[in-house]
This record gives structure tokens, C-alpha cells and sequence, in this order.
């Protein structure tokens, strides 16, 4: 592993003989450190790594990446000094998609994704597009608003939006530039958490991940908006773990 490939994975528990090396992708606007305290929640038996997006916390003095292609290119090439254990990929919002992203390249590399989660985004050939980040600052910040559904004190602070909006604004720009006609169908099989109160993601979007893998989808419905797992944590990540160890022969969906 070379300092390029360090830069981008945060790993929050590394251990000899992991039952599995679960990596998670943030959400647009987010980072590692997202994930960092779910290391707690976690069996002791699960590695947690973090993909570190360019252009924040440790790596804020490197550019922002503008597409999809780059930044899947280099989290992927990254993971792949990690897959001497099972790999499991989690991503949430943008992070849904650029998980995908990263599990087909790494699939092309003969490295195997034992279980794709993702989690209050469409499914690549569903994405709805958008002009957020071509507009004023102020445009971005109300959507973050709104999607967060509670006061954050980040937003109205005027010196740490100055920080915060370089890599927001990129990480919109890829998400609503991202176009996938057909999915790529992955052997790993796929888990979608889909929050029903959610604005970003209808039913029939979360359903239309199945084209993105060979087996059957594994639908759970929870309730809450767009950042529902803050709060559920524990029980999120209780789910994933159950699905990890549960055969998945058919289509399932359950509710939280």
C-alpha cells in the first residue's frame, strides 16, 4: 500500500482474522468521521473502514473530485489493499451510488463484494439529476436543511460553511451529473434501506436496485427522512449484521 492509497481510507478497527471488513461511503457534504463512533456498535468481530472523500477534514488541502469515475477509481484501487478479508460496502445517499460504483470496479479486479448496503438513494439508472450545485451558496445550504430536519449549527456559522461548501458543492455536482443507463449486474448480493419518509427516494426507485445485481434484493423499509440512521444507528447496523448471516434465496422486504 502506498501514502496515496492511505489518504483515503479512515480504518476505525483493523483486525488479523475479521469475519468481514465492512467500508463505508459518505453521504454528499460528508466525510469519514461519520462513521467513525459506529466502531462501538459494531461486533468485535467486523473491521470498520471509512472512505475519505478529497478535499475534507485530513485531506482538505487536496482538490474536491468532480465526477463519479475518479472518485470511484481511487476509492476502489485504495479498498483493494484490504480484500484479504470479506468485503462489505455501505453507502448512504451519494454514498449509495459511488459504493456501486467502487464494487464494479473492484468485481472487474476479481476481488469479490460479499454484500453491496445501500441506503436512501435510487438505483443507478434512476438517478433524478439536478442543477443544485450550478446555483447560489444559499441554494445548497437550504437543501441541506432541509433533508437534515433539524436546526445544525455548522449551517449558520458563516466561517465554517466557507469550509464546508467547497466539497458540498462538488459532491452535488457528481451526484447530479451521474448518469448510469444499466447497471452493470453485480454477483454481490444487495441490501436497500429505504426510509419512507425520505424526499430523495420513492419505492419503486429502491425496488429498481434488483438490476444491479444477479440475486434477489433484500428491501428494508424504515421510518424516518433522509438521515434516519442517526438516530438508528444501533439498529441499523443490528440489520446488517442479521442479513450478513442470514441466506437470502428470494426477494425479501421487512420493515423497522
Amino acid at each position: 500500500m502506498n501514502l496515496h492509497d492511505e489518504r483515503w481510507v479512515r480504518a476505525y478497527r483493523l483486525t488479523p482474522m475479521p469475519r468481514w471488513r465492512w467500508a463505508c461511503f459518505a453521504h454528499a457534504g460528508g466525510s469519514a468521521s461519520f462513521f467513525r463512533d459506529w466502531v462501538h456498535a459494531l461486533p468485535a468481530d467486523i473491521d470498520l473502514l471509512a472512505i475519505q472523500y478529497p478535499g475534507r477534514e485530513d485531506r482538505f488541502s487536496e482538490p474536491c473530485l468532480t465526477d463519479m469515475q475518479r472518485l470511484a477509481d481511487g476509492a476502489a484501487h485504495a479498498l483493494s489493499c484490504y480484500a484479504d478479508r470479506p468485503l462489505v460496502l455501505f453507502g448512504h445517499s451519494l454514498g449509495a451510488v459511488v459504493a456501486y460504483e467502487v464494487a464494479t470496479r473492484l468485481e472487474q479486479r476479481a476481488i469479490a463484494v460479499d454484500h453491496l448496503f445501500v441506503s436512501a438513494h435510487p438505483a443507478p439508472q434512476r438517478q433524478r439529476g439536478g442543477q443544485l450545485h450550478l446555483g447560489p451558496d444559499a441554494a445548497l445550504l437550504d437543501d441541506v436543511r432541509r433533508l437534515a430536519e433539524r436546526p445544525n449549527a455548522l449551517l449558520e456559522n458563516p466561517a465554517l460553511c466557507e469550509l464546508f461548501l467547497p466539497g458540498l458543492r462538488n459532491d452535488y455536482r457528481i451526484v447530479e451529473t451521474y448518469t448510469c443507463a444499466q447497471p452493470r449486474p453485480l454477483k454481490s448480493r444487495i441490501g436497500v434501506f429505504y426510509p419512507e419518509q425520505d424526499p430523495e427516494i420513492e419505492l419503486d426507485e429502491a425496488m429498481a436496485w434488483q438490476a444491479a445485481s444477479h440475486q434477489p434484493l433484500h428491501l428494508q423499509r424504515w421510518q424516518g427522512g433522509h438521515f434516519y440512521l442517526v438516530e438508528q444507528r444501533q439498529a441499523l447496523i443490528d440489520a446488517i449484521v442479521a442479513t450478513l448471516s442470514t441466506p437470502s434465496p428470494s426477494l425479501k422486504e421487512t420493515c423497522q
